[in-house]
């Protein structure tokens, strides 16, 4: 297994910068350093803590075929009205994590045949939240005027997560995973950045970690598929927040964030993951099949993995995880992430179901009446997400695929939370 504590290293901030129109860097090394300044001994620690996760990711398979449901609530902090981005946005992320996560992207067939065979679904799928932490109904989006001061939101002070910051409190991080939206550095280049687990048991004391700096931060043109405020083409398909959750559940970059090394000198080139080559430098935003940074012309040697979603090569060509990638995830989210697990389905006692109207009903395969920007959410009658769609304009979904009998929708319409009783015949 490759160095341990280059992949640990996912474990900290991680920061993914743009400069002009390509991604520069995340400043992972540098905060480990940091860290391990102030507190000595925190790298071992970090190390220790991982090798639990890793332990279980390679005892196999004991729940592979179980899909886990991510309970998610997404808070827009605006200073602008531009910023102030709308549910429809929100509804498309959602929608394009849960089908890159479960590897149902179209671009699957772009995947090069070296990388078939380690392609791999995570089966892991995020829903918006329903209830708030208080109990009540919720749509699972919050908006909160943001005040950010001189410097405005970043990472170095991390203050879009507390309202004493003029930002928004998250919501328990040990219930929901919390992404924030909003204005990163003015939009000088920062795209995102997450905190991987930080409540690990075996910290040294007095680390300073807080529980309220779990989740993920997007900044607003970066969030959503086809943002009409996207910096450039290759950043405008909503791929930073699955970038970014990627380093939430515990993944590095592939190349190991050592620019122009390789395997060889402690590792570098290596994000500790044993199906993903090593890479001895990011593809900043290009699709360069030719691409081979490290062992060129030696036996076996495979390409640069510029298919990986945490590579920063143009997401236009990004669509795979790996097999160990998603087994590491996977590991994460059942030792450090389980609360946010929805593992009792969705209640649905709090609901209306007496505004909405859906129809035919029953129905064979298709809907309509609703919303066209407003995500649709089909669940079984246990409570289990069982398909995410945005209506075509004319307020109509396709649910050919879904097996005869009784289901819940759930969609957001005038502002409020919509939901009806489906009967699918035959």
């Amino acid at each position: 297994m490759k160095n341990i504590l280059l992949l640990v290293s996912g474990l900290l901030p991680l920061i993914c910068y743009s400069a002009g129109n390509s991604i520069s860097k995340c400043a992972t090394v540098e905060a480990i350093a940091a860290r391990e300044q102030e507190h000595s001994g925190y790298q071992d620690a970090i190390k220790s803590s991982f090798e639990r996760a890793r332990q279980e990711a390679s005892r196999g398979s004991r729940n592979a075929d179980e899909v886990y449901r991510i309970q998610t609530v997404v808070h827009i902090v605006y200073s602008t009205a531009q910023q102030n981005l709308p549910d429809s946005l929100v509804y498309s992320q959602i929608e394009v994590l849960n089908r890159d996560y479960r590897r149902l992207n179209p671009d699957t067939v772009d995947t090069r045949p070296d990388f078939l065979p380690v392609a791999a679904d995570t089966k892991i799928e995020f829903v918006l939240a329903t209830i708030d932490p208080d109990g009540n109904p919720t749509s699972g989006i919050t908006r909160t005027q943001g005040n950010p001061g001189f410097l405005g939101f970043n990472p170095f002070n991390d203050n879009v997560k507390a309202s004493s910051t003029g930002g928004k409190d998250p919501w328990p991080t040990d219930r929901y995973l919390n992404i924030w939206v909003c204005d990163i550095l003015f939009g000088l280049g920062v795209l995102g950045y997450a905190f991987p687990p930080a409540d690990l048991p075996n910290w040294p004391a007095g680390t300073g970690t807080d529980s309220a700096k779990q989740g993920v931060v997007i900044h607003f043109a970066s969030f959503g598929k086809n943002n009409p405020y996207a910096i450039s083409p290759e950043v405008a398909g909503g791929r930073t927040a699955v970038h970014e959750v990627g380093h939430y559940l515990g993944l590095r970059h592939v190349w190991g964030d050592d620019q122009g090394a390789c395997a060889g000198a402690a590792n570098a080139g290596s994000d500790g993951i044993d199906d993903t080559p090593d890479t001895g430098d990011s593809q900043q935003q290009q699709c360069n099949l030719n691409s081979n940074t490290c062992g060129a012309g030696n036996a076996g040697d495979l390409p640069d993995m510029i298919e990986n979603y945490m590579d920063y090569s143009d997401e236009r060509c990004q669509n795979m995880f790996t097999v160990e990638q998603v087994a590491l995830m996977r590991s994460i989210l059942t030792t450090y992430r389980s609360g946010i697990i929805l593992t009792q389905g969705v209640g649905f006692n709090h609901w209306d179901f007496s505004v909405a109207k859906i129809y035919p009903n029953p129905a064979k395969d298709r809907i309509y009446g609703m919303n066209s920007e407003s995500l649709l959410n089909v669940f079984d009658m246990s409570g289990r997400l069982i398909k995410t769609a945005l209506p075509d304009n004319s307020g109509s979904v396709n649910l050919e695929e879904l097996q005869p009998g009784s289901y819940v929708l759930s969609w957001k319409e005038m502002g409020k939370l919509r939901a009806a009783r489906l009967q699918l015949l035959p």
